[in-house]
């Protein structure tokens, strides 16, 4: 059967004169067939090339495909022309409420980077979550499989000693397989690439199977148990000449690289090399779409995204990681509560905790006491001060410890406190003592609930400089909770190799949860505070504003951004790289759902337009007008250069043909006023330039606004009924937002006019 094609794809001809099979778009609208629908996601630079070796091999079974093409929108192809880009690729935003049989995920030229510098990895992590629910099997391809590896299930790839280039001898580790179904005991496949997956890293977890591998080049191919992930980690793909043409690609750059093994007849780069890879090819191609996409998919496809429901959709989970934050553990009935909680859910595994809150608005932190007994002064009079706020933490520990912890012998732990205080200085004293609130928290908790206490700061690592070790912190936490369940940590804090004591941030403590989530790949990481959720509004602006059931991390990030009070960056990271959601819940009301914080939020049912309304005062406005000032770049640039010389950000900016008008924050410009007005008229020969202050920013946030114009009338009409002027306008660049600029004046009546607009009170 032949593969579709769109019409005129340079593909067609290098296959056609193969005799291979391939049907355009014209010739396929008189079949009468439902074919199988393949999406390519193609990172590789030498676009046409591998369009054309991938569409060989699919076009080489008796299945009858559909291909389509996908780039990505935030990395432009610099080696493929822009005419064949907009005539033959798709963006994700064109793709995503499709749904595929099968999709293929390329390798890319990145791989001595971090995923997270990767300009597109946060448009990657989008799309690899959205295949969960809209494609069936997703086939990922060299980086693309260790960039699936690390998304998927936390594995780290590694830089190799030097790049591993040429054909090499496998073998099967798995043979009842299908995916190699047919392979002879030895078969070769080509390698082109600086870094690896561990074999180790892979065999720990449970649900992926390594089905072969090579003694020289490591392991080449691991499947999900579901079937629908396939991993590989070489080239199969590749043509005869695409190992020589890279070596002399290198050679001419004065790489200087070594010759690519088992490639060339006695290893001679002027002899022609000999093809013995691709029988391999065309029978795992030929298998994986036979096995893993024809025989499984269901003929209706859309049924794609009921296959496999994340088990936080259903509200379900196996493995769930759980944090409490301070006011959850408050006091001897806090714990009670938080002790209720654990046990009414086997999934709940792992626990982190903050140390104790306030118990009354009159009341002070645990970890506000212990720091100002870490800042004490030196000499006698500072030693009475240290020692008089430790007794304060003391006291409330034991009121605590005596109901929920009697067992435990909090006079002794003090004097062992105190003795480590005495011994340290600086920031070394500062983290040891800020700790002990989360540690002293963990420890009562592990005895009311029976529970095992692992301290963190033999899991949590810090280098010298006191930054967290990300890749030595996973690997710890992996190990040391692998075979382990049941278990409270304390949160905040980790530890250098030395064994001192290292705090992360205030509210380290959800950075801990998350770290904890991803090492131990729960289904779904909960935080559980004061709050029932993420809140439409600012409860002190509006009274008892609604619970959002569902947003998605580019909101939330959105809505941080704009002022609102939510999860810090730093705490959603470990869990947003490896698509693990966020389920922020009250201890108070536990029956509740909360909110639920996911990578891709379009199959999630929500009966809410927007998913928050943010924003914050001390903007002003600074005004640029000049004949044609909208049409220079160079003049745009001189401004964003001079305002970034002074420290000053942008918080948003209208472009017009004669004018330019930005909304900066307004402390910068304090009593500079006049002499940044200069500064600006001069780099920008402006003929007029005025700075206004008293301006608030109001971000209005939901998913695809650009495809809901009702959000935007909604929102003008409802200021328009206030008498509430608009001072600017603007979207942001992803479409999830509605940027407002009113006065200071009518900021929280603003908040409140388009909350009631938008709420389901009316």
């Amino acid at each position: 059967m032949p593969i579709k094609v769109p019409n005129n794809l340079p593909a067609i001809d290098i296959l056609t004169r193969e005799n291979v099979f391939v049907m355009t778009d014209t010739r396929a609208m008189t079949q009468d067939i439902r074919p199988l629908k393949i999406l390519l996601l193609n990172l590789m630079p030498t676009k046409i090339a591998t369009e054309t070796q991938l569409t060989r091999l699919l076009g080489n079974t008796p299945l009858q495909i559909e291909l389509e093409l996908l780039q990505t929108a935030t990395h432009k192809a610099s080696h493929t022309s822009e005419e064949h880009m907009i005539s033959f690729y798709k963006t994700f935003d064109q793709v995503r409420e499709n749904n595929y049989d099968g999709m293929i995920i390329t390798g890319a030229p990145v791989e001595l980077m971090d995923f997270e510098e990767v300009d597109y990895w946060d448009e990657l992590c989008e799309i690899m979550e959205w295949t969960k629910s809209h494609v069936h099997s997703t086939f990922h391809i060299c980086w693309g499989a260790q960039a699936g590896l690390y998304y998927h299930y936390g594995i780290h790839k590694h830089l190799l000693p030097k790049k591993l280039s040429g054909v090499y001898k496998h073998h099967l580790d798995y043979k009842k397989g299908m995916l190699f179904r047919g392979f002879d005991d030895e078969f070769y496949v080509p390698h082109s690439r600086n870094t690896t997956v561990y074999r180790e890293d892979i065999e720990a977890i449970p649900e992926l199977k390594i089905l072969c591998s090579s003694d020289e080049a490591g392991v080449f191919c691991v499947k999900s148990e579901d079937d629908r992930q396939i991993f590989v980690t070489g080239h199969s793909e590749y043509d005869g000449d695409t190992l020589k043409n890279e070596y002399e690609r290198d050679v001419k750059a004065g790489l200087d690289p070594d010759v690519p093994e088992h490639y060339f007849p006695d290893d001679d780069p002027t002899k022609e090399p000999v093809v013995n890879w691709r029988s391999c090819a065309n029978l795992i191609y030929s298998n994986w779409l036979n096995y893993f996409v024809y025989q499984s998919t269901p003929y209706d496809i859309h049924a794609i995204q009921n296959e496999e429901l994340a088990p936080v959709l259903q509200r379900k989970s196996s493995l769930t990681a759980a944090k409490f934050g301070g006011t959850s553990l408050a006091d001897a009935e806090q714990f009670r509560k938080v002790r209720d909680i654990i046990k009414s859910d086997p999934a709940r595994k792992y626990v982190v905790v903050s140390a104790p809150g306030k118990r009354c608005d009159d009341d002070e932190k645990i970890t506000d006491l212990l720091i100002r007994a870490a800042k004490a002064p030196a000499g006698e009079e500072g030693r009475e001060e240290r020692d008089r706020l430790l007794a304060q933490v003391e006291k409330r520990i034991h009121d605590i410890a005596d109901i929920v912890a009697p067992e435990m012998d909090v006079e002794k732990i003090f004097v062992e406190i105190r003795e480590k205080a005495d011994s340290l200085e600086g920031c070394a004293l500062r983290d040891y003592l800020a700790s002990r609130g989360e540690y002293l928290s963990a420890r009562m908790l592990a005895e009311y609930t029976g529970w095992t206490f692992m301290d963190p700061a033999g899991m949590i690592r810090f280098d010298d400089e006191g930054r967290l070790d990300r890749t030595a912190t996973r690997a710890l936490l992996s190990s040391k909770l692998r075979n382990v369940e049941n278990v409270v940590i304390p949160g905040f804090y980790g530890a250098k190799e030395d064994g001192t004591i290292v705090t992360f941030s205030r509210g380290g403590s959800d950075i801990t949860g998350a770290l904890v989530a991803s090492a131990v790949k729960a289904d779904v990481y909960e935080n559980w505070t004061d709050v029932p959720g993420m809140l439409m509004a600012d409860p002190r602006i509006v009274k008892d504003p609604l619970t959002v059931p569902v947003i998605n991390y580019k909101e939330l990030r959105e809505l941080a951004l704009r002022g609102a009070n939510v999860l810090h960056e730093d705490a959603v990271a470990p869990v947003r790289r490896t698509g693990i959601p966020i389920n922020i819940r009250s201890t108070e009301q536990p029956e509740l759902n909360g909110t639920l914080i996911v990578q891709n939020a379009d199959f999630y049912d929500s009966v809410l337009d927007i998913s928050g309304i943010s924003g914050s005062k001390g903007y002003a406005s600074i005004a640029i007008d000049k004949e044609g000032i909208g049409r220079s770049s160079g003049a745009h640039q001189a401004l964003m250069d001079l305002l970034g010389s002074r420290g000053i950000q942008v918080a948003g900016e209208q472009i017009t043909t004669d004018s330019i008008s930005i909304e900066v924050e307004a402390r910068p410009l304090r009593d500079e006023i006049e002499e940044i007005s200069r500064e600006i008229q001069h780099v920008v020969d402006a003929d007029d330039v005025t700075i206004s202050s008293g301006l608030a920013t109001i971000a209005v946030v939901g998913r695809n606004m650009a495809d809901k114009s009702s959000v935007a009338v909604k929102v003008f009409e409802a200021l328009a009924n206030e008498h509430i002027s608009t001072r600017f306008v603007d979207h942001s660049a992803d479409s999830i937002s509605i940027q407002l600029g009113v006065s200071e004046s009518d900021y929280k009546k603003a908040i409140r006019t388009i909350y009631r607009q938008f709420s389901l009170i009316r």
